[in-house]
């Protein structure tokens, strides 16, 4: 019956997908880091930008997204509600516009260090050492590869 090889290969899929269980996780540590970084109203995706332009500086969001590997329209999204909450600041438009962090950014990143701290512990405890070891051996091997 079809339906049976239907459920064998889904029960297959579901037991070696990758990437089923690299999405799982990054929703389980994006919620994470979300709830800590609640009250400060900035989610990890837009912290994330934040960390980017503060470590590499004003930048377009071409590179942003290059960087981060982030769908444009996420980078456009994303940078569109740092603005309005006064995070960054853009100059230009279209391509050759500049994102840069302004003094309420910056001070978000340092008012919101203790909250991101503790999320990263509990992150930690969750992966364990080798667990959080081995995740960050994988990102720099894909960000090598990328």
């Amino acid at each position: 019956m079809t339906n049976d090889r239907a459920y064998e290969i889904a029960e297959l899929v579901a037991k070696q997908c990758l990437a089923g269980r690299v999405r799982r996780l990054n929703r389980v540590l994006s919620n994470l880091y979300d709830r800590a970084l609640q009250p400060h109203g900035i989610k990890i995706n837009q912290s994330t930008v934040l960390i980017y332009l503060l470590v590499h500086g004003d930048s377009n969001p071409c590179e942003i997204g290059a960087y981060l590997q982030m769908e444009k329209s996420t980078v456009s999204r994303t940078i569109e509600r740092m603005k309005k909450s006064g995070w960054v600041e853009v100059d230009g438009s279209g391509p050759g516009q500049t994102v840069r962090v302004t003094d309420l950014g910056r001070q978000l990143m340092v008012d919101s260090h203790e909250q991101w701290q503790s999320a990263q512990s509990k992150a930690l405890e969750l992966l364990g050492e080798d667990g959080a070891i081995s995740l960050i051996s994988m990102a720099e091997r894909v960000k090598q590869v990328s």
